[in-house]
C-alpha cells in the first residue's frame, strides 16, 4: 500500500485492506512537557511511528493519532523520590519550573474518548483494535486496559493495549521521562525537534525538580541520593542509532502480538 494511514486513503483503497487484514492501530498521545530539549508531542510521535511500523509488518491500517491523555497527582512517596516536599501538589510531569503546562484531560474525559474511538473503529468493520499509548501514566494504561476488557468481554472485537517500548530481560520498562530512551527515539524520529544544547553541559547534574526530566530508576523507587538524573539514563548520552533500534524492537514486539490476535478471530 502507498500508506497505512487511513486518513490518506480512499474507500477503494481501504476496503480491500479491511477485508484482507481487519486490524486497526489507534495511537494515543498528548501534548506534554518533555524537558526544554524535546517537543511536546513526544508520546504521540512515538505511538504513531510504532503503529505504522507494526502495520507495515502485519497489514492493517493506522487511525489518526488521538491527542488525548490523562495523569494523576503525585503521591507523597513519589514526590519525595523526585526531590519535592511530600505535600506538594503536582499532577503528572507539570513541575513548578516548567515554562508550559501539559494538556492532561481528566480521566473521565479520556475514558469517554477511548471508548468512543474504539466503538467507531469497530463500526467500520475492523476486528482487531490495537491501542498504542505513547504516554505510560499508570492511570492512563489502567483506563485503556479496563475499557479493552469490556470490549473483549462483549466478544465482537479483540482489543489490545500496547506500549511502544521494550522491556529488559527482567521484564522492566527502562523508560524514564524525557531521559535517555525518549530522547534517543526523538533523535531517530524527529531530529529537527531535538535541541540537546538547551540542557546544561554534561558535567552538570540534572536536577529532577529543575527540568522535569526523570530517570526510570526514580520511577521505580530508586532515586539517586541527590535527586538528579542517573548517568546511565541521562538524555545527553542519547543517540539516534539506539533510538532506531528501540523503535524497531518495539514494533516487532507489537506485531507478534497482533498476529497472535488475528489467529483467534473468525
Amino acid at each position: 500500500m502507498r500508506t497505512r494511514k487511513i486518513a490518506h486513503l480512499r474507500p477503494d483503497e481501504i476496503l480491500p485492506e479491511l477485508q484482507a487484514t481487519p486490524v486497526a492501530y489507534l495511537p494515543f498521545g498528548l501534548l506534554e512537557w518533555h524537558g526544554p530539549h524535546l517537543p511536546l508531542g513526544v508520546d504521540s510521535f512515538n505511538a504513531e511511528a510504532a503503529a505504522v511500523r507494526a502495520a507495515n509488518q502485519t497489514g492493517g491500517l493506522v487511525m489518526p493519532t488521538i491527542y488525548c491523555g490523562t495523569e494523576r497527582e503525585r503521591p507523597p512517596e513519589v514526590l519525595d523520590d523526585l526531590g519535592f516536599e511530600r505535600d506538594t501538589w503536582i499532577v503528572g510531569m507539570d513541575f513548578p519550573h516548567n515554562s508550559l503546562p501539559s494538556m492532561y484531560a481528566s480521566e473521565e474525559i479520556f475514558a469517554l474518548t477511548v471508548r468512543e474511538n474504539l466503538r467507531l473503529t469497530a463500526a467500520m468493520g475492523f476486528k482487531v483494535l490495537v491501542a498504542i499509548s505513547g504516554h505510560a501514566a499508570t492511570n492512563q494504561i489502567e483506563t485503556l486496559r479496563r475499557i479493552a476488557a469490556e470490549f473483549n468481554a462483549a466478544g465482537q472485537v479483540k482489543v489490545l493495549v500496547e506500549l511502544p517500548f521494550v522491556a529488559n530481560a527482567s521484564g522492566t520498562l527502562e523508560v524514564g521521562h524525557a531521559s535517555r530512551i525518549e530522547t534517543a527515539v526523538m533523535l531517530a524520529l524527529e531530529p529537527e525537534s531535538v535541541r540537546l544544547e538547551n540542557l546544561p553541559p554534561q558535567s552538570q547534574p540534572l536536577n529532577n525538580t529543575d527540568f522535569a526530566i526523570v530517570d526510570y530508576d526514580t520511577f521505580l523507587g530508586r532515586p539517586t541520593p541527590d535527586r538528579t538524573v542517573s548517568v546511565g539514563d541521562d538524555p545527553r548520552r542519547a543517540d539516534a542509532n539506539a533510538g532506531e533500534r528501540m523503535m524497531a524492537q518495539a514494533a516487532e514486539q507489537i506485531a507478534r502480538r497482533v498476529r497472535r490476535a488475528l489467529e483467534t478471530i473468525e
